[in-house]
């Protein structure tokens, strides 16, 4: 154990193997080996892994099969990381790609909700203007009182009719009517 961080390692590896299973008895011998190899595996900086599966399938009987048991476990040990890490980027990819996409749908509904008000907003204060001139001209400034009323209206369509009665309307008091009966 002392050997695992050292350099010359793989020198002492044999040397190591053969003594370690000199050491096991028949019955707990593979587990014992099996813990030595797993230990190297993990700790020796300076050796690989097919450096060790060649030094056990070569130093001691059965070695091979030894190290074909603890290539599994590592195997399987190694597709259950490659698999956190990859659900872990998985999941952070998505997310991001999730939010770029609600932002590009946010502002796309964004801009056409606000061009569509702004379209709105645009023609409710042009025909609101428009009617204030013909409120004006037609009947000057008792017409333009009305105004008051009228700047609380929000329905275009309603605005696009009130305009015509302006327009046909003798008095004011005939708009006046008119705009308590479409009004209320």
């Amino acid at each position: 154990l002392k050997y695992s961080s050292r350099h010359d390692l793989i020198e002492r590896l044999p040397e190591v193997v053969e003594l370690w299973y000199s050491f096991c008895d028949q019955i707990s011998g593979q587990d014992d080996m099996l813990t030595l190899l797993r230990y190297l595996a993990a700790a020796g900086k300076h050796v690989t892994l097919q450096e060790i599966i060649d030094v056990v399938g070569t130093t001691i009987p059965l070695g091979g099969a030894l190290m074909g048991t603890i290539a599994e476990e590592l195997i399987e040990q190694g597709m259950r990381k490659g698999e956190q890490i990859g659900l872990q980027k998985g999941e952070q990819i998505g997310m991001q790609k999730g939010l770029r996409q609600g932002e590009q749908l946010g502002i796309q509904k964004g801009l056409r909700q606000g061009k569509q008000l702004g379209l709105q907003k645009g023609e409710l204060l042009g025909l609101q203007k428009g009617i204030r001139l013909a409120l004006k001209c037609k009947f000057g400034t008792e017409g333009e009182a009305l105004m008051q009323a009228i700047i609380t209206i929000e329905d275009v369509m309603l605005l696009q009719l009130l305009a015509d009665a302006v327009e046909h309307a003798e008095s004011v008091e005939e708009l006046r009517a008119w705009l308590a009966d479409e009004a209320g």
